[in-house]
């Protein structure tokens, strides 16, 4: 065959294979199969604009395809294909490369999902590589708040474990809600939720003195989303937030720590008066031994003065 008798066909097979998986989309195996085999056929073809964007979509489709596969499988079969997913997306960062040298694309969300699929592949992976991609990621001209919160659940999805990771995607992601003309308050209070959970002690081995500081910041910052549209926060909201503040209370008290279990039940209580019909019960049930833990604070001033 002439050289342009093989153009002609690998072209002619490259969009059957193309148009072939686009018919498999119940079966991400197949498509991404076809999608591969229109990619290498692509190979064979001489390469100008359309085609290069032909491989850029080949090799994306083909990532996406591997990662819904490894989504629907066990832990310990997804190595291989997602070895697989890295491979085809550092291909396509190469023609992506290819076309972006050749003209603009300010409106093309190629970057944020080669980004993404990369940052999922290599979280299932335990890849330490996740942290540099999330800094790219924040390099972009226009960050999503929809992105940064898919990777901040990517990365505490077993058997990924990435709490620090986590929580910077989250930071970032509630900073750029709250600077929206209208701030959205169901996304900022999922955030801080979502912080909240991540930081907060699980028992008296993890009472420490700098957790506790920056989870007290993030329920500040819940109580000020409250204290902002009081009706619109939902109070099945603002009684979890309460109770995880009063709990942390009460693990203190336990350990004798007075001062800071007031601190924390005080925290705790200030969140009652945005209850709805939960007022009055809870504030009966807090407020008793609200005042026992004052007492016990009374009585620990009061012995520091005669020791001194």
């Amino acid at each position: 065959m002439t050289a342009e008798q093989r153009a002609e066909d690998a072209n002619w097979f490259r969009k059957i294979a193309w148009n072939s998986a686009l018919q498999c989309e119940s079966s991400p195996d197949r498509m991404r199969d076809f999608f591969v085999l229109s990619y290498q056929l692509s190979l064979l073809c001489p390469p100008d604009r359309t085609l290069l964007l032909g491989q850029r979509t080949c090799l994306l489709m083909a990532a996406a395809a591997s990662l819904e596969l490894c989504r629907k499988s066990p832990h310990s079969t997804q190595a291989e294909e997602l070895t697989l997913v890295l491979e085809h997306i550092q291909a396509c960062w190469e023609v992506w490369k290819t076309l972006k040298a050749s003209g603009n694309f300010p409106t093309d969300p190629t970057d944020s999902l080669l980004l993404l699929y990369e940052f999922e592949a290599r979280a299932k992976l335990n890849d330490p590589k996740v942290e540099t991609i999330l800094d790219s990621v924040l390099e972009l001209e226009n960050v999503e708040t929809k992105m940064l919160e898919t990777m901040a659940a990517l990365a505490m999805e077993p058997p990924a474990y990435f709490p620090l990771l986590c929580k910077k995607a989250l930071r970032v992601a509630l900073s750029l809600h709250k600077k929206q003309p209208q701030a959205d308050l169901k996304h900022c209070s999922k955030c801080v939720r979502s912080l909240i959970k991540l930081s907060l002690p699980s028992g008296v081995s993890e009472v420490d003195a700098r957790v506790l500081q920056e989870v007290w910041d993030y329920f500040e910052e819940a109580l000020s989303i409250i204290s902002a549209a009081p009706d619109d926060f939902p109070e099945i909201e603002t009684l979890w937030l309460l109770t995880r503040a009063w709990n942390t209370g009460i693990l203190l008290y336990s350990l004798a720590q007075y001062r800071d279990a007031e601190k924390w039940c005080g925290l705790a209580m200030s969140f009652i008066r945005h209850l709805g019909s939960l007022r009055e019960s809870y504030e009966m049930q807090m407020s008793g031994l609200y005042s026992d833990i004052l007492d016990k604070l009374d009585k620990a001033k009061k012995n520091s003065h005669m020791e001194e």
